[in-house]
């Protein structure tokens, strides 16, 4: 059996559904050796393959769009393999024949969060994208129930999507960590990008109040992209930073990010809205206490913990 993959979120630093999709395939490969699985790409790839499975570089000097809506559709064609996989929540080209079609949609949270969209025209665009990309697929991935729900909810699909939960990716193991290492730090840590929907303008204001209010004297670090979604929130991080008790890391490498959740109190994550919540279940199996809500897919990946 042949799958090509369209590796285009692969192009980008270590996300975590370019981890989830590698070690999806990384599983099949150990258990189907005979599967052949390529992905095809047209920027230099920001992740390792397994040896098994392998890239292919092509189309490097067509535009985005292009390459999408001709290329790779072209290509599929010309190489003929038994199932073409989106992984990245849809933009499934037009014109894919003699292969049937693997899309991964993740989640349909901007119909779940309040404020998403700017206007009414924005939000019946998103749904026409999504349905379309539902229209030309043949085997529909997601990662949770609670996305499983929300897709039937909002979309029609020609047969019931498929549920695959993450796994955990950070690489270490405990019997290899020295007796400091386990001690713990005296800090918590949150783990993913600057989001509005994460929670984290509540979280560090409340966090500020606490060491004010001299009940707390422990730090906080960030982790993830620095996305500032509003001055507001700008102004507290800079506050926490200023008083000595938020640490800002930014993006920081798989072995680095396990030693801070191994190390830490606690992770915090005080997300809304999520198709799965990777960071609890990353802490919970390096064996790192998780604070975190119980709003939409979370309690699926924590349980009762």
């Amino acid at each position: 059996m042949k799958i090509i993959i369209d590796a285009t979120v692969m192009q980008l630093p270590a996300t975590g559904v370019a981890k989830a999709t590698l070690g999806l395939y990384s599983a099949c490969l150990n258990q189907f050796p005979s599967l052949q699985v390529s992905a095809l790409h047209r920027r230099p790839l920001k992740c390792r393959f397994p040896e098994n499975m392998h890239a292919e570089y092509r189309g490097r000097c067509l535009p985005r769009e292009v390459w999408r809506a001709f290329f790779l559709p072209t290509y599929v064609m010309i190489k003929q393999p038994d199932f073409v996989h989106f992984p990245w929540n849809g933009n499934v080209p037009k014109g894919l024949s003699n292969t049937k079609v693997i899309n991964t949609l993740n989640d349909v949270l901007p119909l779940a969060i309040p404020g998403y969209f700017k206007s009414t025209q924005d939000e019946k665009a998103y749904r026409r994208r999504v349905q379309a990309d539902l229209d030309r697929t043949d085997v529909l991935i997601t990662i949770s129930e609670y996305s499983k729900n929300e897709i039937l909810s909002n979309f029609s699909v020609k047969s019931e999507p498929v549920v695959i939960p993450l796994g955990p990716t950070l690489p270490f193991e405990h019997g290899k960590l020295s007796q400091d290492v386990l001690h713990g730090g005296d800090y918590f840590v949150y783990v993913g990008g600057y989001d509005a929907r994460k929670g984290l303008d509540k979280l560090i204001k409340n966090f500020i109040s606490l060491h004010r209010e001299k009940i707390i004297t422990t730090r906080l670090i960030l982790t993830g992209s620095k996305n500032y979604f509003s001055a507001e929130f700008k102004c507290l991080v800079d506050e926490g930073v200023q008083l000595g008790i938020i640490e800002e890391k930014g993006y920081v490498p798989d072995e680095e990010l396990a030693m801070l959740l191994i190390n830490s109190i606690a992770l915090i994550y005080p997300s809304q809205y999520e198709g799965f919540g990777l960071p609890p279940l990353e802490a919970m199996a390096l064996g790192c206490p998780v604070i975190t809500t119980r709003y939409t897919s979370i309690p699926e990946v924590c349980g009762d913990a």
